[in-house]
């Protein structure tokens, strides 16, 4: 008999438990959707997008540039000595590894420019994550990402949109 009391108050204790954390809240957050589509995160794409254009206008004009030269050097093949030609050969190349690495080296800013614009943009999102989970008795955020199945209600996404929108964070000077 004593084991039967045991085993109903045990059983008991473990469901007013289980009643006390139904009441904490669980909500979730997707981060690209925040980034995408707030104005900060659009100038930003505009900025990344502009930067990638100019880059890929230089290499287009380099390539043409590099190709007309080619093209110079092989009719002029005939005409030039074997030394001369290796020689504007080997200018050529030379131009090309040194433009290879200007361009690595721009493209390398753009990467390192998006690296620090996205980690900015995470922590003033943490901040006003900190803010909004407090104000609304918020227990966990997660990201969308990790989950893989969950009820709409509890997508914060557009509510932290909208604030991240009225902060007008400067992601890039």
């Amino acid at each position: 008999m004593r084991i039967l009391i045991y085993l109903i108050i045990f059983f008991s204790i473990i469901n007013l438990r289980n009643f006390a954390y139904a009441e904490e809240k669980i909500v979730y957050l997707n981060v690209n959707y925040v980034f995408s589509n707030s104005i900060t995160g659009k100038e930003a794409n505009k900025s990344f997008e502009k930067k990638i254009k100019t880059l890929e206008n230089d290499v287009n004009k380099f390539t043409k540039n590099i190709n007309i030269e080619k093209e110079k050097l092989i009719k002029q093949k005939n005409i030039l000595s074997e030394t001369e030609y290796n020689k504007k050969f080997t200018d050529i190349d030379n131009k090309i590894i040194k433009f290879n690495k200007t361009i690595k080296i721009k493209n390398d800013e753009i990467v390192d420019l998006r690296k620090k614009v996205r980690s900015k943009f995470t922590n003033e999102l943490r901040k006003i994550l900190s803010t909004y989970s407090s104000q609304n008795s918020i227990l966990m955020i997660l990201k969308q990402e990790d989950i893989l199945m969950g009820s709409k209600t509890l997508d914060i996404s557009n509510d932290i949109l909208k604030i991240v929108d009225s902060s007008k964070i400067k992601l890039i000077e």
